[in-house]
Protein backbone atom coordinates (compact mmCIF):
# COMPACT_ATOMS: atom_id res chain seq x y z
CA UNK A 1 0.00 0.00 0.00
CA UNK A 2 2.76 2.21 0.33
CA UNK A 3 4.52 1.77 -2.56
CA UNK A 4 1.40 2.72 -4.27
CA UNK A 5 1.11 5.48 -2.26
CA UNK A 6 4.58 6.90 -2.96
CA UNK A 7 4.44 6.26 -6.67
CA UNK A 8 1.01 8.04 -6.79
CA UNK A 9 2.50 10.83 -5.20
CA UNK A 10 5.72 10.98 -7.54
CA UNK A 11 2.96 11.07 -10.10
CA UNK A 12 1.51 13.82 -8.67
CA UNK A 13 5.15 15.80 -8.51
CA UNK A 14 5.79 15.79 -11.98
CA UNK A 15 2.50 16.86 -12.93
CA UNK A 16 3.08 19.78 -10.90
CA UNK A 17 6.90 20.33 -12.08
CA UNK A 18 8.65 20.02 -9.06
CA UNK A 19 12.26 19.77 -10.34
CA UNK A 20 13.91 18.71 -6.77
CA UNK A 21 11.15 15.43 -7.14
CA UNK A 22 11.69 15.24 -11.46
CA UNK A 23 15.94 14.58 -10.39
CA UNK A 24 15.01 12.59 -7.19
CA UNK A 25 12.99 10.28 -9.75
CA UNK A 26 15.41 10.28 -12.02
CA UNK A 27 18.40 9.33 -9.99
CA UNK A 28 16.21 6.36 -8.72
CA UNK A 29 15.23 5.28 -11.47
CA UNK A 30 18.61 5.13 -12.78
CA UNK A 31 19.80 3.43 -9.28
CA UNK A 32 17.07 0.19 -9.81
CA UNK A 33 18.32 -0.13 -13.35
CA UNK A 34 22.05 -0.20 -12.22
CA UNK A 35 20.81 -2.92 -9.61
CA UNK A 36 19.37 -5.09 -12.56
CA UNK A 37 22.48 -5.35 -14.46
CA UNK A 38 24.24 -6.08 -11.71
CA UNK A 39 22.30 -8.67 -10.71
CA UNK A 40 22.38 -9.97 -14.10
CA UNK A 41 26.01 -10.02 -14.57
CA UNK A 42 26.38 -11.79 -10.63
CA UNK A 43 23.98 -14.43 -12.07
CA UNK A 44 25.68 -15.13 -15.19
CA UNK A 45 29.11 -15.06 -12.89
CA UNK A 46 27.40 -17.86 -10.66
CA UNK A 47 26.54 -20.15 -13.66
CA UNK A 48 30.03 -19.54 -15.62
CA UNK A 49 31.64 -20.69 -11.47
CA UNK A 50 29.17 -23.38 -11.57
CA UNK A 51 30.16 -24.70 -14.88
CA UNK A 52 34.09 -24.42 -14.31
CA UNK A 53 33.89 -26.45 -11.34
CA UNK A 54 32.00 -29.05 -13.20
CA UNK A 55 33.98 -32.18 -14.20
CA UNK A 56 35.25 -31.47 -18.22
CA UNK A 57 32.67 -34.85 -19.46
CA UNK A 58 29.72 -33.16 -17.87
CA UNK A 59 30.32 -29.35 -19.15
CA UNK A 60 30.86 -31.32 -22.67
CA UNK A 61 27.66 -33.35 -22.77
CA UNK A 62 25.09 -30.29 -20.92
CA UNK A 63 27.35 -27.79 -23.03
CA UNK A 64 25.01 -25.04 -24.75
CA UNK A 65 23.62 -26.19 -28.13
CA UNK A 66 26.17 -24.00 -29.96
CA UNK A 67 29.24 -25.87 -28.20
CA UNK A 68 28.23 -28.88 -28.95
CA UNK A 69 27.97 -27.82 -32.83
CA UNK A 70 31.47 -26.50 -32.47
CA UNK A 71 32.67 -29.31 -31.09
CA UNK A 72 31.52 -31.53 -33.69
CA UNK A 73 33.16 -29.40 -35.87
CA UNK A 74 36.09 -29.93 -34.79
CA UNK A 75 36.27 -33.57 -34.92
CA UNK A 76 34.89 -33.25 -38.48
CA UNK A 77 37.92 -31.24 -39.10
CA UNK A 78 40.31 -34.04 -37.80
CA UNK A 79 38.21 -36.38 -39.84
CA UNK A 80 38.77 -34.40 -43.02
CA UNK A 81 42.28 -33.80 -42.54
CA UNK A 82 42.90 -37.35 -42.82
CA UNK A 83 40.74 -37.65 -45.63
CA UNK A 84 43.95 -36.23 -48.01
CA UNK A 85 46.51 -38.56 -46.92
CA UNK A 86 44.90 -41.53 -47.37
CA UNK A 87 43.57 -40.45 -51.05
CA UNK A 88 47.43 -39.60 -51.73
CA UNK A 89 48.02 -43.36 -50.79
CA UNK A 90 45.38 -44.75 -52.63
CA UNK A 91 46.48 -42.85 -56.14
CA UNK A 92 49.53 -44.36 -55.87
CA UNK A 93 48.45 -48.31 -55.98
CA UNK A 94 45.26 -47.40 -58.31
CA UNK A 95 42.69 -45.23 -60.77
CA UNK A 96 41.91 -42.03 -58.62
CA UNK A 97 38.83 -41.58 -60.83
CA UNK A 98 37.84 -45.21 -60.23
CA UNK A 99 38.28 -44.62 -56.49
CA UNK A 100 36.54 -41.59 -56.34
CA UNK A 101 33.62 -42.83 -58.09
CA UNK A 102 32.81 -46.22 -55.50
CA UNK A 103 33.43 -44.17 -52.21
CA UNK A 104 31.11 -41.19 -53.19
CA UNK A 105 28.55 -43.84 -54.58
CA UNK A 106 29.74 -45.60 -51.14
CA UNK A 107 28.27 -41.93 -49.48
CA UNK A 108 25.25 -41.23 -51.32
CA UNK A 109 23.60 -45.13 -51.04
CA UNK A 110 22.66 -44.69 -47.65
CA UNK A 111 20.72 -41.79 -48.35
CA UNK A 112 18.68 -43.09 -51.49
CA UNK A 113 15.38 -43.54 -49.09
CA UNK A 114 15.22 -39.80 -47.97
CA UNK A 115 16.09 -38.92 -51.55
CA UNK A 116 12.90 -41.08 -52.82
CA UNK A 117 10.64 -39.53 -49.98
CA UNK A 118 11.59 -35.89 -50.89
CA UNK A 119 11.32 -36.53 -54.61
CA UNK A 120 8.54 -33.78 -54.80
CA UNK A 121 10.34 -31.25 -52.91
CA UNK A 122 11.69 -29.11 -55.37
CA UNK A 123 13.38 -26.31 -53.09
CA UNK A 124 15.37 -28.95 -51.13
CA UNK A 125 16.40 -30.59 -54.61
CA UNK A 126 17.58 -27.34 -55.94
CA UNK A 127 19.55 -26.74 -52.81
CA UNK A 128 20.89 -30.66 -52.52
CA UNK A 129 21.78 -29.92 -56.65
CA UNK A 130 23.52 -26.80 -55.70
CA UNK A 131 25.78 -28.17 -53.05
CA UNK A 132 26.56 -31.15 -55.05
CA UNK A 133 28.11 -29.18 -57.57
CA UNK A 134 30.26 -26.95 -55.45
CA UNK A 135 31.44 -29.82 -53.28
CA UNK A 136 32.04 -32.25 -56.40
CA UNK A 137 34.06 -29.46 -58.00
CA UNK A 138 36.13 -29.47 -54.84
CA UNK A 139 36.45 -33.28 -54.65
CA UNK A 140 37.62 -33.99 -57.96
CA UNK A 141 39.68 -31.11 -58.57
CA UNK A 142 41.59 -32.32 -55.19
CA UNK A 143 41.72 -35.70 -56.25
CA UNK A 144 43.67 -34.14 -59.77
CA UNK A 145 45.59 -32.23 -57.55
CA UNK A 146 47.15 -35.06 -55.01
CA UNK A 147 48.47 -36.43 -58.21
CA UNK A 148 51.22 -34.58 -58.31
CA UNK A 149 51.63 -32.68 -55.46
CA UNK A 150 52.12 -33.44 -51.38
CA UNK A 151 49.84 -34.24 -49.18
CA UNK A 152 51.24 -32.08 -46.91
CA UNK A 153 51.17 -29.14 -49.01
CA UNK A 154 47.94 -29.80 -50.53
CA UNK A 155 46.92 -29.24 -46.92
CA UNK A 156 48.10 -25.84 -46.38
CA UNK A 157 46.19 -25.29 -49.81
CA UNK A 158 42.95 -26.29 -48.15
CA UNK A 159 43.61 -23.29 -45.78
CA UNK A 160 42.71 -21.18 -48.52
CA UNK A 161 39.52 -21.42 -48.32
CA UNK A 162 39.05 -19.39 -44.86
CA UNK A 163 40.51 -16.48 -47.17
CA UNK A 164 37.54 -16.85 -49.97
CA UNK A 165 34.62 -15.96 -47.41
CA UNK A 166 35.53 -12.18 -46.95
CA UNK A 167 36.52 -11.68 -50.17
CA UNK A 168 33.10 -13.35 -51.95
CA UNK A 169 31.95 -10.83 -49.03
CA UNK A 170 33.80 -8.04 -50.58
CA UNK A 171 32.89 -9.08 -54.18
CA UNK A 172 29.30 -9.12 -53.34
CA UNK A 173 29.26 -5.61 -51.92
CA UNK A 174 30.54 -5.77 -48.31
CA UNK A 175 33.53 -3.19 -47.36
CA UNK A 176 36.45 -5.50 -46.78
CA UNK A 177 38.76 -3.83 -43.69
CA UNK A 178 42.44 -3.27 -44.63
CA UNK A 179 43.58 -6.05 -41.91
CA UNK A 180 41.58 -8.46 -44.32
CA UNK A 181 43.66 -7.31 -47.09
CA UNK A 182 46.92 -7.46 -44.90
CA UNK A 183 45.99 -11.49 -43.74
CA UNK A 184 45.45 -12.04 -47.68
CA UNK A 185 49.14 -10.71 -48.49
CA UNK A 186 50.21 -12.92 -45.29
CA UNK A 187 48.21 -16.04 -46.76
CA UNK A 188 50.16 -14.96 -50.29
CA UNK A 189 53.09 -14.94 -49.12
CA UNK A 190 52.91 -18.17 -47.16
CA UNK A 191 51.78 -20.05 -50.07
CA UNK A 192 55.21 -18.34 -52.04
CA UNK A 193 57.27 -19.66 -49.17
CA UNK A 194 55.48 -22.91 -49.08
CA UNK A 195 56.04 -23.77 -52.67
CA UNK A 196 59.50 -23.23 -52.00
CA UNK A 197 59.83 -26.05 -49.84
CA UNK A 198 59.97 -29.56 -50.77
CA UNK A 199 58.84 -30.56 -54.59
CA UNK A 200 59.25 -27.86 -57.06
CA UNK A 201 55.65 -25.86 -58.28
CA UNK A 202 53.56 -28.03 -59.99
CA UNK A 203 49.91 -27.99 -61.51
CA UNK A 204 48.95 -30.26 -59.12
CA UNK A 205 49.53 -27.27 -56.37
CA UNK A 206 46.95 -25.00 -58.91
CA UNK A 207 44.53 -27.37 -58.63
CA UNK A 208 44.29 -28.12 -55.02
CA UNK A 209 44.36 -23.93 -54.66
CA UNK A 210 40.97 -24.39 -56.84
CA UNK A 211 39.65 -26.76 -54.91
CA UNK A 212 39.86 -24.70 -51.67
CA UNK A 213 37.83 -21.82 -53.82
CA UNK A 214 35.56 -24.36 -54.57
CA UNK A 215 35.26 -25.73 -51.08
CA UNK A 216 34.88 -22.08 -49.61
CA UNK A 217 31.99 -21.46 -51.75
CA UNK A 218 30.58 -24.95 -50.64
CA UNK A 219 31.06 -23.76 -46.75
CA UNK A 220 29.28 -20.52 -47.83
CA UNK A 221 25.98 -21.97 -49.35
CA UNK A 222 25.59 -24.59 -46.84
CA UNK A 223 25.12 -22.22 -43.96
CA UNK A 224 22.87 -20.08 -46.05
CA UNK A 225 20.84 -23.15 -47.23
CA UNK A 226 20.81 -24.85 -43.77
CA UNK A 227 19.01 -22.13 -41.69
CA UNK A 228 16.64 -21.94 -44.44
CA UNK A 229 15.97 -25.66 -44.76
CA UNK A 230 13.70 -27.60 -42.19
CA UNK A 231 15.52 -29.77 -39.82
CA UNK A 232 13.57 -32.96 -41.28
CA UNK A 233 14.60 -32.23 -44.82
CA UNK A 234 18.66 -32.21 -43.82
CA UNK A 235 18.62 -36.16 -45.12
CA UNK A 236 17.19 -35.40 -48.65
CA UNK A 237 19.06 -32.08 -48.86
CA UNK A 238 22.34 -34.15 -47.90
CA UNK A 239 21.52 -37.27 -50.80
CA UNK A 240 20.70 -35.23 -53.54
CA UNK A 241 23.77 -33.46 -52.59
CA UNK A 242 26.07 -37.15 -52.73
CA UNK A 243 23.95 -38.52 -55.40
CA UNK A 244 25.19 -35.23 -57.57
CA UNK A 245 28.86 -35.93 -56.82
CA UNK A 246 28.24 -39.66 -57.23
CA UNK A 247 27.17 -39.13 -60.84
CA UNK A 248 29.64 -36.90 -61.50
CA UNK A 249 32.29 -39.08 -60.03
CA UNK A 250 31.09 -42.02 -62.30
CA UNK A 251 30.72 -39.53 -65.64
CA UNK A 252 34.75 -38.79 -64.63
CA UNK A 253 35.85 -42.45 -64.51
CA UNK A 254 34.02 -43.58 -67.56
CA UNK A 255 35.86 -40.58 -69.15
CA UNK A 256 39.09 -40.67 -68.06
CA UNK A 257 40.86 -40.05 -71.28
CA UNK A 258 40.02 -36.70 -70.88
CA UNK A 259 42.59 -36.51 -67.92
CA UNK A 260 46.30 -36.70 -67.69
CA UNK A 261 47.07 -40.02 -65.53
CA UNK A 262 44.03 -41.63 -65.97
CA UNK A 263 44.45 -44.51 -68.19
CA UNK A 264 41.50 -46.15 -71.04
CA UNK A 265 39.72 -49.19 -69.71
CA UNK A 266 39.89 -52.18 -72.08
CA UNK A 267 36.51 -53.46 -72.03
CA UNK A 268 37.12 -56.65 -74.37
CA UNK A 269 39.55 -57.81 -71.94
CA UNK A 270 36.45 -57.57 -68.78
CA UNK A 271 36.08 -61.27 -67.50
CA UNK A 272 33.96 -61.95 -64.68
CA UNK A 273 37.68 -63.69 -63.24
CA UNK A 274 39.25 -60.43 -63.79
CA UNK A 275 36.30 -58.42 -62.42
CA UNK A 276 36.53 -60.73 -59.05
CA UNK A 277 40.07 -60.00 -58.94
CA UNK A 278 39.17 -56.47 -59.12
CA UNK A 279 37.11 -56.40 -56.55
CA UNK A 280 39.50 -58.46 -54.12
CA UNK A 281 42.09 -56.26 -54.92
CA UNK A 282 39.84 -52.94 -54.36
CA UNK A 283 40.82 -51.19 -50.74
CA UNK A 284 37.09 -50.88 -49.05
CA UNK A 285 38.33 -49.83 -46.05
CA UNK A 286 39.63 -46.75 -47.53
CA UNK A 287 36.64 -45.95 -49.74
CA UNK A 288 34.34 -47.18 -46.76
CA UNK A 289 35.96 -44.90 -44.43
CA UNK A 290 36.16 -41.80 -46.97
CA UNK A 291 32.91 -42.88 -48.21
CA UNK A 292 30.72 -43.44 -45.50
CA UNK A 293 32.05 -41.79 -42.56
CA UNK A 294 34.53 -38.53 -43.63
CA UNK A 295 31.93 -37.76 -46.35
CA UNK A 296 28.63 -38.69 -45.81
CA UNK A 297 28.56 -38.65 -41.84
CA UNK A 298 30.64 -35.76 -42.09
CA UNK A 299 28.92 -33.50 -43.99
CA UNK A 300 25.37 -34.35 -42.54
CA UNK A 301 27.24 -33.08 -38.69
CA UNK A 302 28.15 -30.03 -40.72
CA UNK A 303 25.06 -28.75 -42.28
CA UNK A 304 23.37 -29.39 -39.00
CA UNK A 305 26.27 -27.54 -37.07
CA UNK A 306 26.21 -24.38 -39.41
CA UNK A 307 22.59 -24.18 -38.06
CA UNK A 308 24.22 -22.56 -35.20
CA UNK A 309 27.91 -22.00 -36.33
CA UNK A 310 28.69 -19.26 -38.85
CA UNK A 311 30.85 -19.51 -41.85
CA UNK A 312 33.44 -17.56 -40.10
CA UNK A 313 33.29 -19.38 -37.43
CA UNK A 314 33.27 -22.59 -39.28
CA UNK A 315 36.15 -21.56 -41.41
CA UNK A 316 38.19 -20.53 -38.66
CA UNK A 317 37.35 -24.18 -37.23
CA UNK A 318 38.63 -25.67 -40.44
CA UNK A 319 41.84 -23.82 -40.33
CA UNK A 320 43.29 -26.44 -38.26
CA UNK A 321 42.55 -29.05 -40.73
CA UNK A 322 46.10 -27.98 -42.71
CA UNK A 323 47.82 -28.98 -38.63
CA UNK A 324 46.05 -31.90 -38.66
CA UNK A 325 46.89 -32.92 -42.60
CA UNK A 326 50.37 -32.00 -42.07
CA UNK A 327 50.74 -34.41 -38.99
CA UNK A 328 48.82 -37.30 -40.72
CA UNK A 329 51.12 -36.69 -43.59
CA UNK A 330 54.41 -36.71 -41.42
CA UNK A 331 53.52 -40.04 -40.00
CA UNK A 332 51.44 -42.20 -42.62
CA UNK A 333 53.44 -40.86 -45.81
CA UNK A 334 56.72 -39.87 -43.71
CA UNK A 335 56.87 -36.00 -45.87
CA UNK A 336 59.28 -33.87 -44.36
CA UNK A 337 59.89 -29.97 -44.77
CA UNK A 338 62.45 -27.64 -44.76
CA UNK A 339 62.76 -24.24 -41.99
CA UNK A 340 61.25 -22.35 -45.29
CA UNK A 341 58.14 -24.82 -45.43
CA UNK A 342 57.76 -24.02 -42.09
CA UNK A 343 58.08 -20.10 -41.94
CA UNK A 344 55.27 -20.41 -45.21
CA UNK A 345 53.05 -22.37 -43.19
CA UNK A 346 53.33 -19.63 -40.34
CA UNK A 347 52.61 -17.22 -42.61
CA UNK A 348 49.50 -19.03 -43.89
CA UNK A 349 48.04 -19.80 -40.54
CA UNK A 350 49.11 -16.17 -39.69
CA UNK A 351 47.21 -14.64 -42.93
CA UNK A 352 43.95 -16.34 -42.21
CA UNK A 353 43.23 -16.05 -38.72
CA UNK A 354 43.90 -12.51 -38.87
CA UNK A 355 41.17 -12.13 -41.72
CA UNK A 356 38.99 -14.49 -40.36
CA UNK A 357 39.67 -13.17 -35.59
CA UNK A 358 40.28 -9.48 -36.62
CA UNK A 359 39.61 -8.48 -40.25
CA UNK A 360 35.73 -9.03 -38.94
CA UNK A 361 36.28 -6.91 -35.88
CA UNK A 362 34.09 -4.22 -36.79
CA UNK A 363 31.03 -6.55 -36.91
CA UNK A 364 31.40 -7.77 -33.01
CA UNK A 365 30.35 -3.87 -32.22
CA UNK A 366 26.86 -3.79 -31.11
CA UNK A 367 24.31 -1.73 -29.75
CA UNK A 368 21.04 -2.18 -27.44
CA UNK A 369 18.00 -1.53 -28.42
CA UNK A 370 14.88 -2.07 -25.38
CA UNK A 371 11.93 -2.81 -26.79
CA UNK A 372 9.30 -3.04 -23.55
CA UNK A 373 10.89 -5.59 -21.23
CA UNK A 374 12.67 -7.11 -24.48
CA UNK A 375 15.85 -6.40 -25.40
CA UNK A 376 17.83 -6.65 -28.64
CA UNK A 377 21.44 -7.45 -29.72
CA UNK A 378 21.84 -5.83 -33.17
CA UNK A 379 25.32 -5.91 -35.23
CA UNK A 380 26.21 -1.91 -35.89
CA UNK A 381 27.55 -3.68 -39.22
CA UNK A 382 25.18 -5.57 -39.90
CA UNK A 383 22.38 -2.88 -39.31
CA UNK A 384 24.14 -1.20 -42.36
CA UNK A 385 24.46 -3.70 -44.71
CA UNK A 386 20.72 -4.47 -44.15
CA UNK A 387 20.19 -0.87 -45.16
CA UNK A 388 21.91 -1.36 -48.69
CA UNK A 389 20.54 -4.77 -49.26
CA UNK A 390 24.45 -6.28 -49.65
CA UNK A 391 25.30 -8.34 -47.22
CA UNK A 392 26.49 -12.18 -47.77
CA UNK A 393 29.14 -11.37 -44.88
CA UNK A 394 28.99 -15.28 -42.99
CA UNK A 395 28.77 -13.61 -39.85
CA UNK A 396 24.66 -12.59 -40.20
CA UNK A 397 21.37 -13.70 -39.53
CA UNK A 398 19.88 -15.93 -42.46
CA UNK A 399 17.18 -13.13 -43.58
CA UNK A 400 19.99 -10.30 -44.13
CA UNK A 401 21.07 -11.97 -47.23
CA UNK A 402 17.95 -12.43 -49.00
CA UNK A 403 19.01 -10.50 -51.90
CA UNK A 404 22.41 -11.76 -51.93
CA UNK A 405 20.30 -15.51 -52.34
CA UNK A 406 17.97 -14.29 -54.74
CA UNK A 407 20.62 -13.06 -56.86
CA UNK A 408 22.81 -16.05 -56.54
CA UNK A 409 19.67 -18.35 -57.36
CA UNK A 410 19.06 -16.01 -60.83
Amino acid sequence: MNIIWVQQRRRNQWKLGDPISKQVSIIHDECISKAKVKAKFDWKKSIQKGAKSRPLWRRVLFAPKKMKSIILLNLVTVVYASNIAIVKEVETIMDPAAFSAVRFALSAIPFLPFVFRARGDVQTRNAGLELGLWISLGYLVEALGLLTSEAGRASFFSFITVIVVPLLDSMLGAIVPARTWFGVLMSVLGVAMLECSGSPPNVGDLLNFLSAIFFGIHILRTEQLSRSTKKENFLPLLGYELCVVALLSTFWYVTGGWFDGIQDSDQASWTWAVLWDSMVAFPWIPALYTGVFSTGLCLWLEIGAMRDVSATETAIIYGLEPLWGAGFAWFLLGERWGTTGWIGAALLLGGSLTVQMFGSSSSSESIGVEDGDKEVDILVSEKQKLQTGLSASPVVIISSRKDVIDMLKK
